[in-house]
């Protein structure tokens, strides 16, 4: 259930989005493809498509009218990334919108300079992505998820949540989470002004982490943080199946990982990208160079809890933090 309004959030994207009109201005049907790093059944790619159609319709483009737009999958590895993207992007579309640092990579990698439109992108300045975040240059834009402070952010929560943490433990995946190394960073200076001592666990592909789990689960009094990016996005039933598993009490990057099974989540809401990418994607076919189209960061951060979870992992879920909650889930 929702905990707080958000309807400045609404209000702000109607200001955005402005008043939908019957067809955009266009002589000839406009190509986008979206590149996701989930499979095409994963119910996390059918809701980017919902949010991402219901966006480009309010502003005007109706599919089979003046728009083709194309959902690939193309997983969470840097390098397959590359291989596959000569045959989704032939034709070159006229707008592509990506998700995830290491797509955001690849496509920069490309001699071609379709317009891009990234989102879930962490430090896109420090990744070479872009120039600046007011003036990107070149042919990208789009919208961060995180600072690298988000990291010590998450360690105070975590201990709030289970206040008898001796340690608290980091998952990162650096291939397809290079801001992972700044969290890390704050996980390791922040943990210790608590009390914690703090444990990174690096990871290289899916077969890591059942091992890793087994490690962690016969430490006492363990928490643990889960690095964003591709791949724990693409493994996130696993990590929190494995989590639950050995009652390792866990606070997460997003909302997807509490509601495939996980205790925790602080981040911003991953719709919100797919609303302001939809409005951007209208801005460069009406003729705006997304180069001049300023990053944006994350404007809200929300508190996700599952209800359930914490019962079995039997924590007692205080008042204080069930006011802070923006949403529990039974």
């Amino acid at each position: 259930m929702r905990r707080r309004n958000i309807l400045g959030l609404a209000a702000g994207l109607a200001l955005i989005l402005g008043q939908a009109v019957p067809y955009a201005a266009s002589d000839r049907v406009r190509r986008v493809t979206v590149l996701l790093p989930v499979a095409k059944d994963d119910p996390n790619f059918a809701e980017n498509e919902r949010v991402l159609r219901r966006a480009l319709l309010k502003s005007g483009w109706v599919e089979g009218k003046n728009l083709a737009l194309t959902f690939a999958s193309v997983g969470s590895d840097p390098d397959a990334i590359g291989r596959l993207l000569p045959g989704i992007l032939t034709p070159e579309p006229d707008v592509i919108i990506s998700r995830s640092t290491a797509v955001a990579l690849a496509l920069h990698r490309r001699a071609q300079r379709t317009p891009v439109v990234f989102t879930q992108v962490s430090d896109p300045v420090g990744q070479g992505l872009v120039a600046t975040m007011q003036r990107p240059g070149d042919n990208m834009t789009g919208f961060t998820v995180m600072e690298p402070s988000m990291g010590g952010k998450w360690v105070g929560l975590l201990r709030e949540i289970v206040p008898d943490l001796k340690r608290v433990a980091f998952l990162q995946h650096r291939a397809s989470s290079p801001i992972s190394t700044a969290l890390a960073d704050s996980i390791a200076q922040i943990g210790p002004s608590l009390g914690l001592e703090t444990l990174i666990v690096p990871l290289q592909a899916r077969a890591d982490l059942e091992p890793a789990f087994a490690r962690l689960a016969a430490l006492d009094r363990v928490g643990l943080l889960v690095s964003p990016g591709a791949f724990t996005l693409e493994n996130r039933v696993l990590i929190t199946s494995l989590a639950a598993r050995g009652r390792i009490p866990a606070l997460y990057p997003f909302r997807y990982f509490v509601t495939a099974g996980g205790l925790a989540s602080y981040g911003t809401d991953e719709t919100v990208w797919f609303q302001l990418a939809g409005d951007y994607v209208d801005r460069i076919l009406r003729g705006a160079r997304p180069g001049d189209l300023p990053i944006q960061g994350p404007n809200r951060l929300s508190f996700v809890l599952n209800a359930k979870a914490a019962d079995e992992l039997g924590l007692t879920v205080t008042p204080t933090l069930l006011a802070r909650a923006d949403e529990i889930i039974d």
